[in-house]
């Protein structure tokens, strides 16, 4: 199952992507998303971008047929790989993986900088597939995944929109 979504930002991509590069925004980041024991495990420059590998604990609301899989918290662990693009543009590959359930997360991330459109920088079109092999209650367990995911998705636009221009303003 599939996920998609297209983020619009009055900032510009260098500005944006310091919440996607730098520890301690990091993990105010998800910290203020409801994340619990946020730690950026791993952080390195590469000849064409950067990797980034966290974790932390985040909570479930977790349907009743869900209640063995999956508890109130799951422990998060996110590997990304970004790489800027011959068109200037900036590509994350990432894979997700909530320690302790069978379900395979990965996707993608494409940030540009679009010139025709006044009053937006920078736009984000996210991609994730969400998949289980679990028989029976995989179907379920793939379907409370996405739902998830989408919640988390605005959630943390929503984040973004009201802290980068703070971001911007502190730096001034």
């Amino acid at each position: 199952m599939q996920v998609t979504a297209i983020h619009d930002y009055k900032e510009d991509l260098d500005t944006l992507l310091r919440y996607f590069s730098e520890e301690a925004l990091i993990i105010d980041k998800y910290t203020k998303l409801g994340g619990k024991q946020v730690k950026v495990v791993g952080l390195e420059e590469t000849e064409d971008g950067f990797t980034v590998t966290t974790q932390r604990e985040m909570p479930a609301n977790v349907p009743r047929v869900l209640k063995s899989l999956l508890g109130s918290f799951n422990t998060i662990k996110q590997d990304e790989t970004w790489r800027w693009q011959e068109n200037g543009g900036l590509q994350c590959n990432f894979d997700v993986e909530i320690l302790g359930v069978p379900a395979k997360i990965r996707g993608k991330m494409c940030f540009t900088e679009p010139t025709d459109r006044p009053n937006i920088a920078t736009v984000n079109k996210v991609y994730v597939d969400v998949d289980s092999s679990v028989p029976l209650v995989g179907g379920t367990l793939v379907s409370f995944i996405c739902t998830d995911i989408k919640e988390q998705m605005q959630a943390e636009y929503a984040f973004l929109c009201q802290s980068l221009p703070k971001l911007i303003a502190e730096e001034a």
